[in-house]
């Protein structure tokens, strides 16, 4: 698929509910009476810059949308084809600068046929992914044809009508996964109406895509009692996600985690390391993100004693011995944060945030919590060392100055301290766009504010984003380029009279080499990656 394959971006309303949460037990069916009843979920293979760290975690969302359904009677296999095909990198066709990793197509059949799917559900997060989520489609097609086929995650959510063109594929979800699947799921069994099926995309009898407005987000200030499945009787005044169960991990192979220990932080200090969430969304509106739209700008969190279970029940039956909180920023809600960090000291593992934590949302005490309670690595999503882009381009609400004091305090405490950057904004807003002068400038900043180490990314307009959007509009992408080359190593946008993507790629990579070769680790690395990475 090309960019220009997408059309413009198609956001979904979010409509009245018909059904809620604490409804689903009275309507859901029994499991002897569906027509509907075995699902196998997809977690697609992973087409990467031969740069690229290929990092493997268990895909969590498809660990949640088991969860839900298993609670329900359904039968459900995980197959993450990454995951399982790993070590099977093969070139692209006509691109040697890109790697496919994942499971050969024999092999998938193979589970394909075994298992016998009445319904395949395939993650779709990531745009660069979609030629393979549309190759996984094809053979279930030809495997399974009267399996009924649906896909989701930010890259289906929002061009529905653009993945709806695959005639392998029935239906997309448009947002959130674990209720609206079940309730498509009731849906097909016919056990719920139409009007009681929300935020799915689908072809009617005359083949017109018809979109169905989104449920609201899930979120409940109130228990549901025993349904939730959560040993904890009562929810906290932060419980809004705590109706929904914790991860299959049953489904996942997770000793293959473990033995891959390709952890979205590649130097670690344990090596059976779990992932978890404690919120979802963020209420910052950085134009090179799709958090905002997707989670509906809105912070949800979870319990702390909902979170602290959840971290002690992956050491109990797992064995881990490190865990890593894959927010989009754990600190949003600072009142919550300090009394995680508190309850993650009892907890007694080491964890970080590889993921991003935002400055604008820290203070002294949170980190001397986090550094008190375990945290030996925390990464910064610092974006910008200089405060315009930061400001006109980027439109992330944060001080450099108080970050510069931030950096140096953590690293005070003992902490490893990463930044992330991205080089290569455009002209936005009639704003100028971002000169070479200014990316140096934040790889000076990078030195000068202390990091142990940093990540700079090209910046890339993923679906959903404003600089997407922007970069359509002014024309600075070209609509013939290939979606899997839509990473943060690529540079595909294009400025004309100011630079183009290739010399931002080559200077983002620039800056890895130059800044990481001269960092102190603070730890040592369970695995050793190959030089060339980054």
């Amino acid at each position: 698929m090309t960019i220009g394959s997408l059309g413009s971006t198609e956001f979904a309303l979010h409509g009245k509910p018909a059904i809620r949460w604490g409804d689903l037990p009275q309507r859901v069916g029994k499991p002897e009476t569906r027509r509907y009843q075995k699902v196998l979920l997809l977690n697609p293979s992973a087409t990467l810059f031969r740069h690229d760290l290929p990092r493997c975690t268990y895909p969590l969302g498809l660990g949640y949308i088991a969860a839900v359904l298993e609670k329900y009677g359904y039968e459900v296999k995980i197959l993450d084809v990454f995951a399982e095909g790993y070590y099977n990198a093969q070139p692209v066709d006509g691109d040697d600068q890109f790697l496919r990793y994942g499971l050969s197509d024999d092999d998938i059949v193979k589970v394909m046929k075994e298992f016998g799917p009445d319904v395949v559900g395939i993650s779709s997060i990531f745009s660069n992914q979609a030629d393979n989520v549309h190759h996984l489609l094809k053979l279930a097609d030809l495997v399974t044809p009267e399996a009924v086929t649906a896909i989701g995650g930010a890259h289906a959510r929002y061009f529905p009508k653009a993945c709806l063109d695959d005639p392998n594929l029935d239906a997309v979800f448009l947002g959130e996964g674990e209720m609206t699947f079940l309730l498509w799921m009731e849906h097909l069994n016919g056990n719920v109406s139409d009007d009681e099926v929300h935020g799915i995309a689908w072809r009617d009898r005359d083949g017109k895509v018809q979109i169905k407005p989104e449920l609201p987000l899930i979120s409940s200030m109130r228990p549901e009692g025993p349904e939730t499945g959560k040993s904890s009787p009562m929810l906290s005044m932060a419980g809004e996600l705590d109706h929904i169960p914790f991860p299959a991990w049953h489904h996942y192979n997770m000793e293959k985690y473990f033995e891959i220990k390709a952890y979205q932080s590649p130097y670690t200090v344990g090596s059976r390391v779990g992932q978890l969430y404690t919120s979802r969304g963020c209420t910052a509106h950085c134009t090179f993100c799709t958090t905002t739209h997707f989670w509906g700008q809105k912070l949800r969190r979870r319990s702390v004693q909902d979170v602290v279970d959840e971290v002690l029940r992956l050491r109990d039956e797992y064995g881990i011995d490190e865990f890593h909180i894959q927010d989009d920023n754990i600190t949003n809600d600072m009142d919550h944060a300090r009394e995680l960090f508190r309850a993650f000291k009892e907890v007694g593992l080491p964890w970080a945030t590889p993921q991003g934590t935002a400055l604008w949302r820290m203070d002294e005490e949170l980190l001397d919590l986090m550094a008190e309670s375990g945290a030996y690595q925390v990464t910064f999503a610092i974006e910008s060392g200089v405060q315009r882009v930061l400001k006109e381009l980027i439109k992330k609400p944060l001080n450099l100055e108080r970050t510069s004091h931030l950096i140096k305090y953590a690293r005070s405490l003992g902490m490893h301290v990463h930044g992330f950057f991205i080089i290569g904004m455009p002209p936005m807003f009639g704003n100028a766009g971002e000169s070479i002068e200014e990316m140096q400038a934040s790889y000076d900043y990078a030195e000068e504010a202390g990091f142990s180490s940093a990540s700079f990314f090209a910046a890339s307009p993923i679906v959903g984003s404003e600089l997407l959007r922007e970069c359509i509009r002014q024309g600075f992408v070209d609509p013939e380029e290939s979606l899997y080359r839509m990473t943060y190593k690529q540079g595909i946008i294009n400025v004309p009279g100011l630079w183009d993507g290739e010399e931002i790629a080559e200077l983002a990579a620039k800056f890895n080499r130059d800044f990481n070769a001269r960092r102190d680790r603070a730890y040592t690395p369970q695995k050793q990656w190959n030089a060339n990475q980054y």
